[in-house]
């Protein structure tokens, strides 16, 4: 037998076309895949998430009647533990707050330098994927793996809250704290996600990101707070867990009785929470738009 060869030259693609418009859900998909890989990287922060609330749950039904003394409603009056959990999970002891930060470590930060460090870019923008496409790619699907961990947990204790009425005029006034749990679980959403893929975009390598997402949390955010103490209480709103707490003390209608000179205006701080937002989202963009301008994508 002899061997024949047969030149099947050039085939036109014949598979299914899709919308430019959809090339940013291929990215957020792909995100949420990675994230979802091994134990330490999301699956785990997730568990804590889900021990954190179900400790709120379960303080709520077993302990509704004790009274915190930390945190006082407008007349000064100490409120129960059952109307206070939610607010002190969120913003006095910021126990969403902390497992945002620490999986933002390992989930957000990491997600743009690797791409860099791999040479993903040469895939995505060979591929004709644009600066924004591949921005709110990364957006939308590190924003919906921190809404697992900040936005579900509060949403259920208030739920939970609900489950405590008396009556059904009672679950009816107490609705208001279901929006107020989402709209705080929105916010931390939103600081979680753009400011750890902003450091993300501005270094090199994952371990270079990882130390500057920590570096400005951290050491910023103190800087931040004692010059708040020994100056003015209006640069507290820079600290970007102080604003959250100080929504979420105004949203409830609650003061804290320690660190009263540290309170900021409710208004300041969603400024502040915007403000960081947008320019973390300008530098991702200026970033992955340079690296396409400059070859790293392979494209001309």
């Amino acid at each position: 037998m002899t061997g024949q060869i047969h030149d099947l030259g050039y085939q036109r693609y014949a598979g299914a076309r899709r919308s430019t418009t959809s090339r940013w859900t291929v990215i957020l998909r792909h995100q949420i895949a990675t994230a979802w890989q091994t134990w330490w990287r999301f699956k785990a922060w997730l568990v804590v998430a889900v021990l954190a609330t179900g400790t709120g749950v379960a303080l709520i039904y077993l302990a509704s009647d004790t009274r915190l003394r930390m945190i006082t409603n407008l007349r000064g009056a100490e409120v129960q533990l059952a109307d206070g959990i939610l607010p002190t999970f969120l913003g006095v002891f910021g126990v969403y707050d902390k497992i945002g930060f620490i999986a933002a470590l390992f989930v957000a930060t990491p997600a743009i330098a690797r791409d860099v460090q791999s040479g993903a870019f040469t895939f995505y923008f060979a591929r004709s994927v644009r600066p924004r496409d591949y921005v709110l790619g990364k957006l939308a699907g590190i924003g919906a793996v921190m809404a697992l961990l900040l936005l579900a947990g509060p949403l259920v204790i208030a739920l939970a809250r609900l489950g405590l009425s008396d009556d059904w005029d009672d679950l009816i006034a107490r609705l208001p704290t279901v929006a107020k749990a989402l709209a705080v679980g929105v916010l931390g959403t939103v600081v979680y996600t753009a400011m750890p893929l902003a450091c993300s975009a501005l270094a090199r390598s994952r371990g270079h990101a990882m130390v500057l997402w920590a570096g400005y949390y951290v050491v910023f955010s103190n800087l931040v707070v004692v010059a708040a103490m020994r100056t003015s209480a209006k640069w507290a709103v820079l600290d970007l867990p102080t604003a959250l707490q100080s929504i979420t003390l105004s949203m409830f209608d609650l003061q804290l009785r320690v660190r009263r000179s540290l309170d900021v205006p409710a208004g300041a701080a969603v400024i502040s929470i915007a403000a960081h937002a947008a320019v973390a989202i300008g530098l991702m963009f200026w970033q992955v738009r340079n690296a396409q301008r400059a070859g790293v994508g392979g494209a001309a």
